[in-house]
């Protein structure tokens, strides 16, 4: 994602990174930051009774067809999941790949009586693009966010991107050109974090 928006310069995140600050929280999923995988297989899901501890049920989706899964992605092992789709080991080798992501956490923004969900990335790999995976995937984020009794779902998106622009317009979102991202990091932020007048 870094790599597609042109950010590969201040890309610094690492596995072990990515682990401590997505899933070693203790906090449930939507609490702290939260991390959905689009996992796909050429076989369908079972559906299965889902432990009510967290809250999050999976949705599992099983009318997409994938005839020729090799021929489309020719990554697959690369992509293939750690996981059979239920968060067990795939150590049977069940066909479950990964097609993309998206990124959560809550926010909160004054203006507004409920707190939202800020969806700082979602990603659907190349070869998946076009197929409604990111209709999915932002979904989900608006289903959980409602479920939570939340007010409001935020995001960016690169002013370059019309295409996506569109497609978030057709959704009914608010397009905001008047604000710009800011952020202070690396050398910048220890320099300033520094300065005591």
């Amino acid at each position: 994602m870094a790599e597609y928006h042109g950010l590969s310069q201040i890309f610094t995140t690492t596995e072990t990174s990515l682990y401590n600050n997505l899933f070693k929280s203790p906090n449930p999923p939507f609490h702290s930051p939260t991390a959905l995988i689009l996992e796909i297989s050429p076989n369908p899901f079972p559906q299965t009774n889902h432990s009510s501890t967290t809250n999050f049920v999976p949705i599992i989706k099983n009318n997409y067809n994938f005839d020729n899964l090799e021929i489309l992605d020719h990554e697959l092992e690369t992509y293939r999941s750690k996981f059979n789709g239920h968060g067990h080991d795939n150590s049977n080798n069940c066909n479950v790949y990964v097609a993309g992501h998206v990124l959560v956490y809550p926010s909160y923004n004054g203006f507004f009586e409920k707190p939202g969900l800020f969806l700082d990335q979602m990603f659907v790999r190349k070869c998946y693009r076009g197929m409604k995976f990111g209709k999915l995937l932002f979904s989900v984020v608006a289903m959980q966010a409602e479920k939570m009794g939340m007010g409001m779902v935020d995001w960016l998106v690169a002013d370059w991107n019309e295409e996506t622009i569109n497609f978030y317009e057709k959704m009914g979102a608010h397009y905001i050109p008047e604000y710009r991202l800011c952020k202070l990091y690396g050398d910048q932020l220890q320099a300033f974090g520094r300065k005591s007048d």
